[in-house]
């Protein structure tokens, strides 16, 4: 008998020896390229059993086969992909039978990493898939000596929705490979596979460290920090959305690579209004190819007018009023608002 391994609870025999001398050959055709491959030693000799081999390429594409060799388009552009395994049954393997809940592997992976600290992947099943299914994930990267299972699952309704791995398991600018596979009703589900680079699935933390200050000048400054945690600051760059009044919609501000934003409030005749502003970032180019918004950060408002002339409009009048002649019977006091010498509107961000 050939030594067989189940995989997981599956109920067909992959055999411990991979396919041998797996090969990728161009023959010049701009794309379209062979995979060869040939039998393991340990099934060279051996007549009593049925022998398929289960291909999979452009990362997630599948095929079984009872050749050694399949052809397919590859994009040049990117690295081509490619795993071969032996799958047996008959009476080698004390007449172990291949089965497979056909089309019922998951449909998408997503996987974020979470300021660097841990990375949640989150699949998605399709709505024809068995009752009661049961997956599990592995994953493999080149700093380990053999592939590891989930250490802590996400389960939604006690069913496992998604994989935690926080970051000590992780390793960046090389490939992270997973699996997911499962069963359902005894029998096995269609195995699903991902490539992908950590580095690119970063999502920073939020920015709490905002500061709105005016400025002598009759401007206003923002000012924030990087938040805490694994991602460095010089890899962050940051995106502000101002509101100005009740009835303008958001406005989001180019990307900005600094923590700094000036801005001035605008002068009208109609109304006197507020601007809100926010912050978000994320890490830019320089740093992954690739990365998701963070949240963004709770709003900070300039005061209800035109900035600089609400925060000073008293200290204003009343030195207007030192200036001005006190009484007499020649003179009437004046009297004077704020109102009367500025104009108040809304604000907006240049």
């Amino acid at each position: 008998h050939v030594p067989c391994v189940p995989f997981e609870n599956w109920q067909f025999c992959k055999i411990s020896d991979p396919p041998a001398e797996l090969k990728i050959l161009d023959p010049g055709y701009l794309g379209h390229l062979y995979i060869n491959w040939t039998l393991p030693a340990s099934l060279r000799n051996l007549n009593n059993c049925f022998v398929r081999f289960q291909l999979q390429y452009f990362d997630t594409s599948e095929n079984r086969t009872t050749e050694h060799s399949y052809s397919a388009y590859f994009n040049l552009e990117k690295d081509a992909h490619v795993r071969v395994e032996t799958l047996i049954s008959g009476p080698c393997v004390n007449g172990s039978d291949e089965l497979r809940l056909h089309g019922s592997k998951i449909e998408d992976l997503t996987c974020v990493f979470y300021n660097g600290e841990y990375m949640d992947c989150i699949w998605t099943k399709k709505n024809t898939k068995p009752p009661h299914s049961h997956y599990h994930l592995y994953f493999w990267h080149q700093g380990m000596e053999q592939a590891q299972e989930c250490p802590q699952y996400i389960e939604l309704h006690r069913e496992r929705t998604g994989c935690r791995l926080y970051w000590p398991l992780l390793l960046e600018f090389t490939e992270f490979n997973i699996c997911v596979n499962g069963s359902a009703m005894g029998l096995p589900l269609q195995a699903a596979y991902f490539i992908l680079q950590v580095q690119n699935q970063v999502k920073p933390a939020p920015v709490k460290a905002l500061n709105l200050e005016p400025t002598m000048d009759g401007q206003f400054l923002l000012e924030w920090a990087p938040p805490e945690g694994r991602v460095p600051g010089h890899c962050l760059e940051f995106e502000v959305e101002s509101v100005a009044g009740d009835t303008e919609g958001p406005k989001v501000l180019p990307t900005f690579p600094h923590t700094v934003f000036r801005f001035s409030p605008v002068k009208s005749t109609y109304q006197c209004t507020s601007v809100c502003l926010r912050v978000r970032g994320r890490v830019h180019h320089f740093c992954a190819d690739r990365s998701f918004w963070s949240e963004w950060s709770q709003a900070l408002c300039t005061p209800h007018g035109a900035g600089l002339i609400t925060l000073y409009s008293n200290q204003i009048a009343m030195l207007l009023l030192l200036l001005c002649p006190l009484g007499g019977p020649k003179h009437k006091r004046s009297k004077m608002k704020s109102t009367d010498i500025f104009s108040c509107g809304s604000s907006v961000v240049e």
